[in-house]
């Protein structure tokens, strides 16, 4: 048995994957010494700026992974547009509104909330950066968990292993944020099934792309939750009363069983009634793997 290439010939998923994963480090490690990026930013203005980083090592090492390792068009890993994207993009961004509007009103009834408006013209400049953070920040977590090292594992071990092993990884990073905790961590790993059966859907990062961003900027810059734990300049200020196992106390709602309902329930209607789309330019991109 060959460890390196498989009968076709190719190198073996988990090699692709081993690779992606190297040269994405070492171009976001090289960027960041070449910038002179402080190893931990002072200001929130300075963490966010930092987070808009890993999209440039990210796009570049998928790029090379397509041209040079499979030989295929980057569209085959569905980071381009197609005539299908708005539409899997705008259905993304609405149940991203549907399930935040879940969460307020739940938590509203079991422990009551308070909005209060946040921006000043202190915030004034972090708030215009942070929903462009937050836009390329979703794009980067999409491109390497759901891009191309989830499909070359789809391809390698099948879709519910790959699917398990990329979303427990994105659930446990979450680990190292502010004010995690385990449930938060249960909750992201939750939300990353959904973004892959989401991904799966269309064989298109939009759909998943949509849920993220629109979940993101919701929560965090309109709403005003701690977003993963983490505070950030918003519009509102909105605090929950109630439980902290059941809404998220310091995580946000990520953190408590309202979340934790919310993602599965999530997950099910984009399973069970999301129709399955694929544009006719991905069908021919993805046909022998779909047909097999």
């Amino acid at each position: 048995m060959n460890i390196l290439l498989n009968p076709k010939h190719e190198l073996r998923s988990g090699w692709k994957f081993l690779m992606f994963w190297v040269l994405f480090g070492m171009m976001l490690y090289t960027l960041a010494v070449a910038l002179r990026l402080p190893a931990v930013p002072e200001t929130q203005l300075g963490r966010l700026t930092v987070n808009l980083i890993p999209i440039v090592p990210a796009i570049l090492t998928i790029w090379m992974m397509a041209k040079f390792v499979d030989k295929l068009p980057v569209a085959t890993f569905g980071v381009t547009l197609h005539e299908k994207w708005p539409r899997d993009l705008a259905l993304g961004v609405g149940l991203s509104i549907a399930m935040l509007a879940a969460v307020t009103l739940t938590n509203g009834v079991f422990g009551g909330i308070t909005m209060t408006w946040a921006a000043t013209d202190a915030t004034t400049q972090s708030l215009f950066v942070t929903p462009f953070v937050l836009i390329i920040s979703a794009a980067t977590e999409e491109l390497v968990f759901r891009g191309y090292p989830f499909q070359v594992l789809v391809k390698g071990i099948g879709t519910w292993p790959a699917l398990l092993t990329m979303s427990t990884f994105f659930g446990l990073i979450h680990l190292s944020n502010d004010n995690a905790t385990i449930l938060g961590a249960v909750n992201t790993i939750l939300a990353g099934v959904m973004l892959s059966i989401a991904y799966l859907k269309t064989r298109s990062l939009w759909l998943p792309y949509g849920l993220h961003v629109g979940w993101n900027i919701g929560l965090g810059f309109v709403l005003g939750y701690p977003l993963s734990g983490i505070d950030i300049d918003s519009l509102w200020t909105t605090t929950t009363g109630g439980p902290a196992w059941l809404v998220g106390s310091a995580y946000g709602p990520e953190g408590g069983l309202v979340g934790t309902l919310v993602f599965i329930a999530a997950t099910f209607v984009i399973r069970s009634t999301t129709k399955a789309e694929i544009s006719p330019k991905l069908q021919k991109l993805h046909y022998g793997e779909l047909k097999s």
